[in-house]
Formats: structure tokens, sequence, C-alpha cells
């Protein structure tokens, strides 16, 4: 039986043969070589891959953030994306077969755009910054970055570059360049010493006038340079200032001394506050000094003063006692002798063959009550020989007044001058330095006592509440008065109208008002006399 041939001697069973040569790789095995059927099957994939592959890529060249072109090496476009259409007007079709420089680059830029190509058809990249144009004519602030595309020869073919719009990055570093400049201007003309540190907590900027101060250069003081002019015993004073505040990112603030250009230590007062970014990031500190060198002597020169002040009121208030010896002297031995009488009756009462309890008991009463009035006396004159500084309490002034009547009523008596009050007894408590307080009836007092020395008198204080709530003294004599001159002197330290006076009481009396928030004033009665009057608060 000779051999069957296609479509020849088929039986009912066998598939009809279909129109047309099917594809390799789907031949039935045999009909085709093997190799070449998987060689035709690869190829297909990979054209296929290639075509997917394209896709993609044209999808993400499209679809990219940043505006993109491409274009030939003479600078014909041949392709741009969507947001190079956005970012600069054009569309596709408008953008496409033109030269990028006469699409979107000025004409004062077009020299740097031909000197950036020739870079590119050398094989450079280029990155620069520069100004373009849009389609409406507006300018756009953009960072480029361009590099040349090459062929499997190594030939170069095209141009691929790349656009971001850095407008608004331009306009914040310039407000901030600006911002900086204006803290640069403000800061070299303040009349204090700026410093700011960065985040490590060294300083990195000190203004004019800190570099004037200290003579030395911004190379020289920042970091840890700075120092270097602290005076040696206040270094570590700085670190234990500002290391916790610095950790614990609060102000601070202390005083140190600090070497002038000229070599001198001046006394400054620093201060600092941390700072932050505008995304609230912590940036370092800022602070300044302040020289107060002379604030500090005018300082120590007040307390020098006041203890001054402090001596000659203590002086002023021994002149006193000095010039009350004999009526003290008098009013203590009267209670004392009194005591006397009252012991020695005591004592006859209990020698009685029946001894006389109760009387005993009465003169034993009358002693302790003038062996007590002896003590207070004497307790009067100690305090007003305290040199103890200042103490403020709430006190009864109508007390404080009775209490200088007792001192002054043996003087008064030997000039024929008679004392009497007239205190309001509901008067509130004022708050005062009760020696203070005793040293300026004292004197005022004693001034009333001394005006009617040779003519006797009547010497009237008095105390009240005013409408405004204040306590009124008025100490008001009958003597020979001042004149209009004199009133207006009379406080003046070292001006006396008296011929054997310091001066000084009257002035110290006044001060002492004042610092108490009162006021001490002076006035000729209408008739006769002189009227001295303060106040208080309460």
């Amino acid at each position: 039986m000779g051999p069957v041939r296609p479509g020849v001697g088929k039986t009912s069973a066998q598939p009809e043969e279909r129109v047309g040569r099917q594809p390799a790789c789907q031949q039935q095995p045999g009909s085709l070589d093997i190799e070449e059927a998987n060689s035709v099957c690869a190829m297909g994939r990979a054209q296929d891959e290639l075509k997917n592959r394209k896709l993609v890529l044209d999808r993400c060249f499209a679809q990219a953030p940043e505006a993109a072109a491409v274009m030939r090496m003479d600078g014909c476009l041949i392709s741009v994306n969507d947001e190079f259409m956005r970012m600069f007007g054009y569309e596709a079709e408008e953008a496409e077969g033109r030269l990028i420089d006469d699409l979107i680059v000025p004409g004062s830029h077009k020299e740097a755009a031909r000197e950036y190509a020739n870079g590119l058809r050398l094989g450079g990249r280029v990155e620069v910054e520069s100004v373009r144009r849009r389609k409406d004519g507006s300018e756009v602030r953009v960072s480029i970055l361009a590099v040349p595309i090459t062929s499997d020869a190594g030939e170069y073919i095209a141009k691929y570059a790349i656009y971001r719009d850095i407008t608004e990055q331009k306009r914040a570093e310039e407000r901030l360049r600006e911002s900086e400049a204006r803290f640069q201007e403000m800061a070299d003309t303040a009349p204090v010493l700026i410093w700011m540190t960065g985040t490590d907590g060294l300083c990195n900027y000190f203004n004019k006038p800190w570099l004037e101060f200290t003579g030395r250069t911004l190379e020289q003081e920042v970091g840890m340079g700075w120092v270097e002019g602290v005076h040696p015993d206040d270094v570590q004073g700085c670190f234990d200032g500002f290391l916790p505040a610095f950790h614990a990112r609060i102000p601070f603030r202390m005083e140190y001394r600090l070497r002038r250009s000229d070599g001198a230590y001046r006394w400054v007062i620093e201060s600092g506050i941390p700072r932050y970014t505008g995304a609230g990031e912590f940036a370092g500190y800022i602070g300044s000094n302040i020289d107060i060198t002379d604030l500090k002597s005018a300082e120590e020169e007040r307390e020098r003063l006041h203890q001054l002040e402090a001596d000659l009121a203590h002086i002023n208030r021994v002149s006193m006692m000095g010039e009350l010896a004999a009526s003290l002297a008098h009013e203590v031995k009267q209670p004392i002798t009194s005591a006397l009488i009252n012991a020695k009756t005591c004592a006859r009462w209990l020698r009685r063959d029946e001894p006389d309890i109760a009387e005993a008991c009465d003169a034993v009463s009358r002693m302790v009550n003038d062996t007590t009035r002896a003590a207070d006396i004497l307790n009067r004159v100690r305090s007003l020989y305290s040199r103890e500084n200042p103490q403020r309490e709430l006190i009864d002034v109508n007390e404080i007044i009775r209490g200088m009547i007792v001192l002054l009523h043996d003087k008064a008596n030997r000039s024929s001058i008679s004392i009497r009050t007239q205190n309001d007894d509901g008067l509130a408590t004022a708050l005062a330095d009760r020696v203070q307080l005793q040293q300026v009836l004292m004197n005022l007092m004693l001034n009333g006592i001394e005006a009617m020395q040779e003519t006797g008198g009547e010497l009237t204080v008095t105390s009240k509440k005013t409408v405004d709530g204040q306590l009124l003294i008025s100490v008001v004599d009958s003597g020979v008065g001042i004149t209009p001159a004199q009133a207006e002197r009379i406080f003046e330290a070292f001006f006396t109208t008296k011929p054997h006076g310091t001066g000084m009481g009257l002035s110290i009396s006044r001060k002492i008002i004042e610092s108490h928030g009162g006021r001490l004033w002076v006035s000729p009665n209408p008739q006769r006399g002189t009227t001295f009057q303060f106040t208080l608060g309460t």
C-alpha cells in the first residue's frame, strides 16, 4: 500500500484540515522544527513586552509631577508632559515642533540658554536656576535639570529636561533674607549686646555692639570663645544659669562680669529665651546683655546713703536723748522714789505686832506699778537708742503719742508749757515702724516746746482720720512761729532756726514719713505759733 497524501484516503473519523496555516507554536509536534517554533514564540512575547513597557513609560512621562520635555539636539521640542503644559500654558500641539528657546526662554536669558545647550551637545549635564516665560507672558522662576540622550552607538540624539517651579521657594528665601537683613540692621543698631545659639547651645552670632564692647571679632567669640571675656570668678555661675534653662527650654536671667575692650570688667545682666522655627521646632536661644555697672554703683551709693541716713537718724535720736537727760532722770526718779516709799511702808505694816497684811499688799501693788512705770520709761528710751533695721507693724498711733508725752512731760513743765491732746479714740492702726514714728513725734514736739521755751504756752497734739481714709497727726504750738522764707527751707538738711541745732531733725522726719507713703508739711498759725502735720496710710 502506497503512501497516503494529505486529503486523500481519509476516513470520516479524521478531522477536517483548517483553511490557512496555524502559528508554529500551535502546530502539532513534528509539523515544524521545535527550536524554530520556540524562537518565534519568544519574539512575539518580547514584542508584546516592549509594547507594554513603552505604554508604561509614556504614561509615566505624561503624568510625571514635574514639567518635562524631550527635544532634539537643536532644541526643537519632540514631546512635553502634562505638567509642562500646565506650568507654561501650552497644549502639546502648540509646543511640539517648536524651538524651546522661542517658546519659553525670555530674551534676556537666551544667551545663557545657548550656553546650556552647548554644554549638552558636549555631553555635559546642566543644573541651573533661571527664569522662563509662560504663554501669557508672565515669568516663573525654575530650577532646570537637563541631560543628553544617547543612542545605542553612543551618539547624542536628543535632550531631556525637567523644570521645577521654585517661584514661591525663592520668594520665601527673599523674605527670609529681608527678615534677616532687618534683624541684622536692628541688632547692630540696638543699644544692647545681642547673641544667639544653635540647637547645640553654642553661640553662633553676636551683634556689632557686642563685638565693639569686647573688642573681639565674630570668629573669636563664636562657639565657646565668648567665655574668655567672662570674669574667672563668674564663669561657673554663667554655666549654672544657662545650661539648666537650655535643657528645660525656659527663659533665664543672670548677672556676671564681662571684660570690655579697655580691659575693665563690667557688670552685665543677661536675659535669654528659646527661639523656634515657623514649624515649631527648637532653633536655639537668643538673648541680650545690658551693662548695669553704673546702675549697681548707684545702688551701692544709695545703700551707702541709706546707711548714712540711718546713722544720722540714730545720732539725731541720741542728741535728743541728751537734751532730755534731765527730764528723763526726773521721770525715772519719780517712780523709783515712790517704789522705795511703798517698800518701806510695806515693811512697817509687816513688822507690827499684828501685821496688817491688807495694807502691806496695797503697798506692794503700788510698788509694782511704780517699778513698771520706770521700766516702761527706760524701754522707750532704749528703743530710741536702737540701731535695728526698720520693722513695720500695725501700731496704735495714739499709744505712741501718749508715750512721747510721758517722756517730754517734765521738760515741758519746767518751761511752763502744758501738753494736751485731741485724739480720735476710734482711730485705726497704721502700718509703720514704731521707733521711726517715735522719732518723728519727738522731733516735732521738741521743736514746739523749744519754740515756747521763753514764753511758755500750750502744745496740742491731735490725731484724726481724713476723708480719704488716712491718719492725720498735727502738732501745734503757740511759740514765736516761722517766716515764709523759713517755711520753704525748714526741711532742708542742715538748715536750722535754733542757735545750737543740727538742722537734721526735720529733714530726717520728712524722709521717714515719705518712706511710709505719707507727707509732712508746716504752716504758720493765723495768730501765733506753728503747725506741723503729717499723714500715714491705714
